[in-house]
């Protein structure tokens, strides 16, 4: 079995009256990029890059005429060998960022092809499951537009994720100290004790403001305070973890082994989040939970983007192993993007649909989901 060919999609939508905001910027479109790669055996595979800023068309066109060609004429079951050589063709420039992004996007549809091409799960050839059903928490909270008042529309929401079932939620901080407590003490009063809160930041602090909102936050039994310092500040992320009595989480903004090992090695945080439609795929994703796993150090997954990168997460999630093990493992958090999103889940022809607070991993073939075509196209820049 040889690829014979690679197709990509950029895709975007307009929210609308939907448009929301975190601590970077408003967004009032979503976007995501979308490859599939064909064999000569008529096996095809499908693959997302992580996208949040940036027109996917970008990479969407580095994954077609920058590793396209190189890919042509290999065989896709040698995952390790093309992931190294791709990665060592753009090396000299493309360590981190859009490049690893759509390296990502092809390593995910390779291991696709290799599950559908000997009927197995991605799981499986990961190394089988640990668990065959992902806990979640709702992503979502973020700051809403043309809206009367955004703490009243927050609570509403974080009501709406406790009565759907949801056994947590993140929240999204950053937008100065005063106005963060607001909104964490309103959504912890609302939701009440019994449910998990996580705040994410997205890098909007410094280490001593990070620190004083940490603090600040600790009554209201937050449970994780995500990417409170830019990803570049480890020395910030050590001082934080160190004066916070909050678990720090950081990683969505990192990839392949090299960046992890620098998280890892310094102990910067208690939960690492690498994203496997960005870091690098499921091959250098196995990399990074081996070295973090050598370290006893969690890996909760970041996850954001369509049904397609949300299988390919679910698949890694089976085959997540326990940190640490033991007779009564701890259960970890699966993310489940709750956000407005016009084309999140009609990209594939399978659909994903919480219960009980958990999303079934599939058991079928590859990552599980047949990529609708005919949807796809509507959304095609």
């Amino acid at each position: 079995m040889r690829i014979s060919g690679i197709h990509t999609y950029a895709l975007q939508a307009m929210l609308e009256e939907k448009g929301f905001g975190w601590s970077q910027r408003v967004t009032g479109t979503r976007q995501a990029a979308i490859c599939v790669i064909s064999t000569d055996a008529g096996v095809q595979g499908v693959g997302e890059a992580f996208y949040f800023g940036g027109p996917a068309k970008i990479v969407a066109q580095i994954m077609a005429d920058g590793f396209g060609p190189l890919l042509i004429g290999k065989d896709p079951m040698d995952t390790s060998v093309i992931w190294d050589s791709l990665y060592n063709w753009t090396r000299d420039q493309g360590q981190k960022g859009l490049t690893i992004s759509a390296l990502s996007a092809i390593d995910i549809a390779l291991w696709d092809i290799k599950g559908k091409a000997l009927e197995l799960p991605v799981h499986k050839l990961l190394g089988g499951a640990y668990r065959n059903k992902a806990r979640v928490y709702a992503t979502g909270l973020y700051e809403p537009q043309n809206v009367p008042s955004v703490q009243d529309a927050l609570v509403a929401e974080a009501l709406g994720y406790k009565a759907a079932g949801f056994g947590g939620m993140k929240l999204k901080v950053g937008y100065g100290i005063e106005t963060d407590l607001r909104y964490v003490k309103a959504i912890r009063e609302a939701i009440g004790k019994d449910l998990y809160l996580m705040v994410d930041a997205n890098h909007a602090y410094n280490a001593p403001e990070a620190i004083r909102l940490a603090r600040a936050m600790e009554p209201y039994d937050v449970y994780w305070f995500e990417e409170p310092v830019p990803p570049e500040d480890l020395d910030g992320y050590i001082e934080v973890r160190q004066k916070s009595k909050i678990l720090i989480a950081g990683g969505e903004c990192e990839y392949t082994r090299y960046g992890f090992r620098e998280l890892i090695n310094r102990r910067a945080v208690d939960i690492l989040q690498p994203d496997l439609c960005a870091m690098g795929g499921f091959s250098e994703m196995l990399k990074v939970i081996a070295m973090a796993s050598a370290a006893n150090l969690p890996v909760i997954p970041h996850v954001w983007g369509t049904s397609v990168g949300l299988a390919a997460g679910l698949q890694l999630f089976a085959a997540l192993p326990h940190f640490p093990e033991r007779r009564f493992p701890a259960e970890p958090f699966f993310e489940y993007d709750r956000s407005p999103h016009p084309f999140r889940d009609g990209v594939t022809q399978e659909q994903f649909s919480m219960r009980g607070g958990y999303l079934e991993i599939p058991d079928r073939p590859g990552l599980g989901v047949t990529l609708d075509t005919d949807f796809v196209r509507r959304y095609a820049v």
